[in-house]
């Protein structure tokens, strides 16, 4: 019998505004995924690296940049039975008339044209945070039938699964962390799209080489997009490609905007919803 996983999910009050820094430095743990909430972050340990040691660890480490965050509450999960949380937890979400997300078990509560099945890990990957949303709507306008496309630092896969469903005819997705790899190649399989994506596990630094591509979607932390730019832009510059970007709050939209053009690319548009922007580029 496969012995099941554990887990704690760590729920810790902190600002927005700390967000970046905070990511940048949760870099250094043996973490298994992190969830954005309103003025709160939820980080995932497995059961056996979590102790009173790495909870001093981690307390320390944030109250770097917010001194006032607090850890809210700690949650043992056990890796079965994960529909009985998600009916509990996650529902259907539309993204727009065109696309809907939702776990397997609430599919029939989506109208959509599109139907993406996310069965999340500890409920990361949703469709419930705003940058994903942000993506999928841009994609809707600027993914075409037939084209090639990457998606970096692809989560749950919910965006190389869009990408794949716009009908295109190759996705490269990519993560470094092992619970992404495992949760996306299993919604991969629950959307059957695993036939026009391919799934690797890699690290987005400066000395990665990406294949050409007509796209990219990018939704990640400030900073590694900051540092990923020019990698970006080595993929996309034979074809002229786009380049979609969330996991960016508002007030970093005119550094955002000016090193994506420096970089060599255009602006096509920025959205919004709520304190998130989502952006598309497109190298001149």
């Amino acid at each position: 019998m496969k012995e099941l996983k554990e887990y704690i999910n760590v729920s810790i009050s902190l600002r927005e505004e700390y967000y970046d820094n905070v990511f940048a430095m949760l870099m250094d743990f043996d973490i298994m995924g992190v969830e954005e909430k309103l003025d709160e972050i939820v980080i995932s340990y497995t059961k056996e690296l979590w102790n009173e040691q790495e909870k001093q660890r981690l307390l320390d480490t944030i109250r770097l940049f917010d001194t006032s965050a607090e850890i809210i509450s700690e949650e043992h999960l056990v890796d079965k039975n994960w529909e009985e949380e998600w009916k509990k937890h996650i529902e259907a979400v539309s993204i727009s008339d065109r696309v809907g997300i939702a776990p397997e078990c609430k599919l029939t509560d989506l109208d959509n044209e599109i139907k993406i099945i996310i069965n999340p890990k500890m409920s990361f990957g949703t469709g419930q945070h705003e940058s994903t949303r942000l993506v999928c709507r841009l994609m809707e306008k600027y993914v075409k039938p037939g084209t090639k496309w990457l998606d970096a630092g692809t989560g749950s896969g919910v965006l190389a699964v869009l990408a794949a469903k716009l009908g295109t005819s190759h996705v490269l997705a990519f993560d470094n962390n092992e619970w992404s790899i495992e949760n996306a190649s299993e919604n991969f399989i629950l959307n059957g799209v695993q036939s026009q994506v391919k799934l690797e596990k890699l690290d987005l630094d400066e000395d990665i080489l990406l294949p050409d591509a007509d796209g990219i979607t990018a939704n990640l932390f400030f900073k590694m997009i900051m540092s990923s730019y020019p990698i970006f832009f080595k993929s996309l510059k034979e074809k002229k490609g786009i380049l979609i970007i969330s996991g960016i709050m508002k007030y970093n939209e005119e550094e955002t905007v000016d090193k994506a053009l420096e970089t060599g690319f255009e602006l096509i548009e920025i959205i919004y919803e709520n304190e998130w922007l989502g952006a598309a580029f497109r190298v001149k």
